[in-house]
């Protein structure tokens, strides 16, 4: 399913079940138009029939079965001036609908603005075209009033069934299931071609486990055979037919069907179904299982647009690992397995040192390439079920299932001896180096407990000199409150903000009008004076990431441009990591960085 860190997550899911529900072709393609308006921004959505439709964008989707995108310059044309303008469209992307082997409707989204369809847009947009798709075949295969019930039955289970899930795995292994019972076979199993020609055994049905993995070349076998060809492939004499593979995976099959599965617009694999006795296949068996496949080939487009979707959603642009609100999820699952299991886990949360120098003295790109270089070292550092991201700014973190404190500790000094031998070069000496606070759970911590439990080791490492990994102990944690009461001062707020006033005079104005709002709200939650002092401290220097800013861009006359807005929007980071390097306001550091978030998720910088 896809992740429901995504927006699009509840249209999809709700289309899904009409897919599997509709009692009519109109219904479903309003439940197609509606869903597809609340999970994308158009204004209009409108499904034709290819045949019934003189629009020329349309026969080109038909002709190429893929989705097309139209500016303003080329709507009307692709459009025709009758349809551009019932829409009222100033751009369009239009969508195949295919199944059975054809686009049989096209879907055009339409907007009344110029704007640009971004490639998550379209993925989207595809997504929901195959869910209505498959809900479109559905009532297909019941109109079409099959003769044989129980084969109507099967389709009927395996529509369900290959709805269940948007894992691409999960799909083929309920295919080849599916595809098995349909036909009364004894054997499935799902074959998917990879780069070097061959056929790779990826999902079975009643298959022995030596089977999986195997390769099957170019003609070996029925698989092989359809995947040669392109075509269905029916045997009654399965070792007197078939050249048969170098590996007998498959032992005392006499007799087998396969049918070839087709999608992105190019041959992807085979799902063949074996029998142990001789028989003669049926034409409404083989007809069963190629209508099985097209509904497995519709899922199988909404598996790999899902996933391409997810890891959008999930992944760090800059460093290619995972993001902050990932991260958080695959804690909580690390969490959950661990208290099955009752196995260790451990996290190791690291912040470059000085990362401000490399941007101020080397430049932004510098501090990217650092980054980038920190993040590779980490993957080249931990194993493959290891867990990487980047939590923010410069700040990353492990999690490492299965692994005790002590483990977890020499990790961390691996990857702080890998960070500053990778570290820049400035005036003869390494900047860029990193400290590191591990942190191992244990009942009945939560993923915030664990990630604040690292969070409070890596302070102490700051607070004892940096470059050091510091692990988060009843000692350590006496010990950071020691240093953080030796030298607190409650006017450390006051000159710090008046520090950002002076730097942006209209600061001061807002930041008390943030305080009273904040103060204000903390106090209707009932929270304690500490705490609402700490928010309305917090609300005071909710800005003071402005600091790092450059001035041509804080006191801008007029709009910011894209490049300046992001600039700006780094303000939150870097005021988290302006406080944090103070140890009498490190405990705001949160506050401030939450500070521009929406209650709707639509704000920054973590979209909570």
């Amino acid at each position: 399913m896809i992740a429901s860190t995504t927006p699009a997550h509840a249209p999809l899911r709700r289309l899904s079940e009409a897919a599997l529900s509709a009692c009519s072709e109109a219904g479903l393609l309003a439940a197609f138009a509606a869903e597809t308006r609340a999970a994308l921004p158009v204004d209009a959505v409108e499904v034709l029939v290819p045949a019934s439709a003189d629009v020329p964008g349309v026969a080109h989707v038909v002709a190429t079965a893929r989705s097309l995108m139209l500016d303003e310059t080329r709507t009307v044309t692709e459009l025709g001036v009758d349809c551009a303008t019932r829409l009222d469209a100033r751009s369009a992307l239009l969508v195949p609908i295919a199944w059975a082997g054809a686009v049989r409707r096209v879907a055009i989204l339409a907007r009344r603005c110029e704007q640009v369809w971004s490639h998550d847009e379209t993925a989207i947009a595809e997504t929901l075209a195959n869910q209505v798709a498959l809900g479109l075949a559905r009532l297909e295969s019941q109109h079409r009033g099959v003769a044989q019930t129980e084969r109507d039955k099967a389709l009927a289970r395996a529509a369900h069934a290959l709805n269940e899930s948007l894992e691409l795995q999960a799909v083929l292994d309920t295919l080849a299931r599916e595809a098995d019972l349909a036909v009364g076979g004894d054997v499935a199993g799902v074959y998917l071609l990879q780069g070097d020609g061959t056929a790779l055994a990826t999902a079975g049905h009643n298959c022995p486990p030596e089977w999986y993995g195997y390769r099957l070349s170019p003609g070996e076998g029925i698989a092989g055979q359809v995947l040669a060809t392109d075509r269905a492939v029916v045997t009654s004499a399965y070792r007197q037919d078939m050249p048969l593979p170098a590996t007998i995976a498959l032992p005392g099959v006499l007799s087998g069907v396969g049918v070839p599965m087709c999608w992105n617009g190019s041959l992807r694999g085979a799902l063949s179904v074996g029998f142990l006795d001789r028989r003669v296949i049926a034409p409404d068996d083989l007809g069963v299982l190629e209508a099985i496949a097209d509904l497995a080939v519709v899922a199988c487009r909404n598996a790999e647009a899902y996933d391409v979707v997810r890891t959008a959603a999930s992944t760090d642009a800059l460093t290619g690992l995972l993001n902050h609100g990932a991260m958080q999820v695959r804690v909580r699952e690390e969490i959950a397995r661990a208290a099955r299991d009752g196995q260790p886990l451990c996290c190791v949360l690291i912040d470059l040192d000085d990362f401000k120098r490399v941007n101020d003295e080397l430049g932004h790109p510098a501090g990217d390439a650092l980054l980038r270089r920190v993040a590779d070292a980490l993957r080249e550092e931990v194993r493959p079920y290891d867990q990487v991201a980047r939590y923010g700014g410069d700040e990353f973190v492990l999690v490492l299932p299965g692994t005790e404190e002590g483990v977890a500790r020499a990790v961390a000094e691996r990857v702080r001896e890998r960070v500053l031998n990778g570290a820049p070069q400035l005036d003869g000496s390494s900047i860029g180096n990193c400290s590191l606070g591990v942190s191992s759970w244990e009942l009945p911590m939560s993923a915030d407990d664990l990630l604040a439990a690292a969070d409070r080791a890596l302070l102490l490492a700051k607070r004892t000199g940096k470059a050091r990994v510091a692990v988060a102990t009843p000692d350590a944690d006496e010990e950071l409150e020691r240093l953080q009461h030796a030298d607190a001062s409650p006017a450390a707020v006051q000159a710090l903000a008046a520090a950002i006033e002076a730097r942006d005079d209209y600061t001061r104005e807002h930041s008390e009008q943030v305080v009273r709002l904040a103060s204000g709200v903390a106090l209707l939650l009932g929270l304690t004076a500490d705490a609402v002092a700490r928010v309305s401290s917090g609300a005071l220097l909710h800005d003071v990431g402005k600091l790092a800013i450059p001035q041509e861009i804080l006191r801008k006359d007029g709009a910011l441009d894209d490049h300046e807005w992001r600039v700006m929007a780094e303000h939150p980071v870097l005021g988290e990591g302006i406080l944090r390097r103070l140890p009498q306001l490190a405990a705001l550091a949160l506050i401030v960085r939450h500070e521009h978030e929406h209650w709707d998720g639509s704000g920054y910088p973590d979209g909570l």
